[in-house]
């Protein structure tokens, strides 16, 4: 059995996948993650008989769909198995204080989160997933990032202005 979701092992999807495979399935299903949902979501063929886990969250800003929307527009293509409940690794927004660009980065399902947390006139640029708009916000000099705890090693001149811990609904279909 595969499970395909969202990589690296440091997103909460693969945390997720990994989580389920160990108390739901005896550690019996591989997991591979892929650097984006879209990535899986346009190749369903090749991923035949395999699953998908995909958070309730999920939000696509190149497909212009959310969860409901692929859920129902590929019903022939992928049937609900399970869905669960896991609580996310805590989410953190830090700001950078050497710079006032008005540049933020996160995942596309939290950029609603980062503008309400920040305030008007911000310029968020999504990622596909947390930890990789912390890269981007790394290497491209941006004042906030809204990302996992976990991914951050805070600096002198960072400070984290909001620190939350929700939880999420998970989604497991079998593709097709």
């Amino acid at each position: 059995m595969k499970i395909h979701t969202l990589g690296p092992s440091a997103t909460d999807s693969y945390a997720a996948a990994t989580q389920y495979n160990k108390e739901e399935l005896l550690g019996k299903a591989k997991i591979i993650g892929h650097p984006s949902f879209e990535n899986i979501l346009t190749n369903l063929n090749a991923y035949s008989r395999d699953y998908l886990l995909i958070p309730a969250a999920f939000k696509s800003p190149k497909l212009q769909e959310s969860w409901g929307d692929i859920h129902y527009e590929k019903l022939d293509q992928m049937e609900l198995e399970n869905c669960f409940m896991t609580n996310l690794d805590p989410l953190v927004v830090v700001k950078n204080t050497d710079v006032n660009n008005g540049i933020g980065y996160t995942h596309a399902a939290t950029k609603q989160l980062l503008e309400q947390t920040v305030g008007n006139g911000i310029e968020v640029t999504t990622a596909p997933s947390k930890y990789d708009a912390y890269q981007r916000y790394l290497a491209n000099d941006a004042e906030y990032v809204l990302t996992n705890e976990k991914n951050v090693t805070l600096n002198r001149n960072e400070k984290i202005i909001k620190r939350l811990t929700p939880s999420m609904v998970w989604c497991l279909y079998q593709i097709a």
